[in-house]
């Protein structure tokens, strides 16, 4: 992921992930020159537009480091840190809420045949590759 989409009213700008602090949804003290340039593009745009911009982009930001870490993201976190239980149950409860996520989908596969449950595995990754083929759907 390298950018964000931010709305704002009828205005949607991808901002650069670079802009905020790393893992964080704070943005660096060094991004005042890209809301500047903001401005400059979008004139129509006050001072407390931008301020409500750059809320809206630290709220969207949170909500993309809070779905990452529910995802597959945290399952493979938590099977490299040796727990493989955890991680399997963790996307097992992920693809309940997101059963169409065939990233998901193929980190279960990939966590269960190095546990050794190669079977299980293959069926998951194949799974979700259909899906992402859209012969699943």
């Amino acid at each position: 992921m390298t950018t964000i989409q931010v709305k704002h009213g009828s205005l949607t700008v991808n901002m650069p992930v670079s802009l905020f602090v790393k893992g964080k949804a704070t943005l660096k003290k060094d991004s005042d020159r890209y809301f500047a340039m903001l401005m400059q593009r979008y004139p129509w745009l006050s001072a407390n537009s931008m301020a409500a911009f750059k809320k809206r982009a630290e709220e969207e930001m949170q909500r993309t480091i809070d779905e990452e870490k529910r995802g597959p993201r945290m399952a493979r976190e938590l099977f490299s840190s040796g727990k493989e239980m955890d991680a399997i149950k963790h996307l097992e409860s992920y693809l309940i809420e997101f059963p169409e996520d065939p990233d998901a989908w193929y980190a279960l596969g990939e966590i269960l045949s190095k546990m050794g449950r190669t079977e299980e595995g293959y069926k998951a990754i194949n799974h979700g590759r259909r899906m992402f083929s859209g012969k699943g759907r």
